[in-house]
């Protein structure tokens, strides 16, 4: 299933430049190779350029707003540490990140916009198994990652929101019960 991302908090005068209506559609095309563009709820909207297992990825590569992402809250562990999850964790990004137009990211607090390394919750749109999008729903791509055993928290201290930091935790420790991942005999 593929989600969608949203991201934080704008930090920089003038950098939204696009609009939206009172239903919170966009009016006109983003122009997310010229300017970054944050919507309404301060989530940063992205392309997926780059991918880099286990827990990073450049956005808007090539760009005056490419920016790398460093998933908050998580990490993943080197091809040398866990060669399996690694394997695993680039299939993952590929199918459900690589093909996304557009990406939210949330940043983290402390995030400043202007700098070329965001840490942020990144989310995708959600799809129903016929492929067609959920209206409102979306895929924290950071917990997702937890829950399949391809990441496991850093420090759930850097996200703010504590029910979010709760479900972030009954995810790695459900994927622990289930030997997912890099809790597996052969991570």
């Amino acid at each position: 299933m593929k989600i969608a991302f949203l991201i934080v908090a704008l930090c920089l005068a003038g950098c939204v430049t696009q609009q939206y209506d009172a239903d919170g559609n966009v009016i006109g095309p983003a122009s997310l190779e010229k300017d970054l563009v944050v919507d309404p709820d301060g989530r940063i909207i992205a392309r997926p350029t780059h991918l880099i297992p286990p827990d990073r990825m450049i956005v808007n590569g090539d760009t005056p707003t490419e920016r790398e992402i460093r998933l908050l809250g998580v990490e993943g562990l080197s091809k040398s540490e866990a060669p399996v999850t690694y394997a695993m964790c680039q299939e993952w990004m590929a199918r459900f990140i690589a093909e996304e137009d557009e990406i939210y990211i949330k940043p983290s607090l402390n995030s400043e916009l202007s700098q070329k390394v965001i840490y942020g919750i990144v989310y995708l749109r959600a799809l129903d198994a016929e492929g067609k999008e959920v209206p409102g729903g979306y895929v924290n791509v950071n917990m997702a990652m937890l829950s399949q055993g391809l990441v496991r928290t850093r420090d759930l201290r850097e996200i703010q929101d504590e029910g979010l930091r709760a479900r972030m935790q009954a995810a790695e420790d459900q994927a622990r019960r289930e030997g997912l991942g890099l809790w597996s005999d052969k991570p």
